[in-house]
């Protein structure tokens, strides 16, 4: 029977065997760690989850799973009680696709004017604004609310409400550069923009 909900995991070099507690769902594991890491299916370390995700969705657009729970290798900094839900997800997809969205995080932060009181990294400059208008136009203004960690749920309505070159466009923003392969600062930006692509 094919199962009908998948996870999506972003590693490097984290321990994910606790994927091993999760029943019913596909899990797909992309690993950043190279060497250290065995398994799973090879990304270069760059761009962190978002691009990971990223990835996954233009690849698999065409036969993304009615229900994806994306996460990080560790997500129990943001969820600690992360297996619960997503097992609760997995054994309930059709009540789970009544919600386009669903931030699995413990910690929900706002964000006005596209000032973001809580951006980290200093050193990097807030791409949010960059990336906002990129995607939805210069006018783009609207509150924003996200989950720390970017841990959430997307239904393939959700995803599939932008083409796979809206994506695209957004995977762009992680060309590899030598000087800063983390992205670190887009990234960032997406995190606080995954509730606003999908709803």
């Amino acid at each position: 029977m094919t199962k009908r909900a998948e996870i999506v995991v972003a590693q490097y070099r984290e321990d994910t065997t606790w994927t091993d507690n999760i029943s019913n769902a596909t899990i797909t594991i992309y690993n950043k760690g190279g060497t250290d890491n065995k398994g799973g299916i090879a990304l270069p370390n760059y761009g962190r989850e978002a691009h990971t995700y990223l990835h996954h969705i233009i690849k698999q657009y065409d036969n993304i799973a009615p229900v994806t729970i994306f996460t990080q290798g560790t997500p129990f900094d943001h969820c600690p009680n992360f297996v619960n839900v997503a097992q609760l997800i997995a054994d309930n997809v059709d009540g789970a696709s009544a919600v386009p969205f669903r931030n699995l995080s413990n910690w929900t932060l706002t964000i006005d004017n596209l000032k973001c009181a809580c951006w980290p990294y200093h050193q990097f400059p807030n791409r949010l604004p960059e990336v906002a208008h990129a995607l939805f136009g210069d006018d783009f203004n609207e509150q924003i609310w996200f989950g720390a960690g970017a841990i959430f749920m997307a239904t393939q309505q959700a995803i599939h409400k932008h083409p796979r070159n809206f994506y695209e466009q957004a995977q762009s923003f992680f060309q590899y550069n030598p000087d800063n392969p983390c992205c670190l600062g887009y990234a960032h930006a997406f995190e606080r923009l995954w509730p606003t692509i999908f709803k």
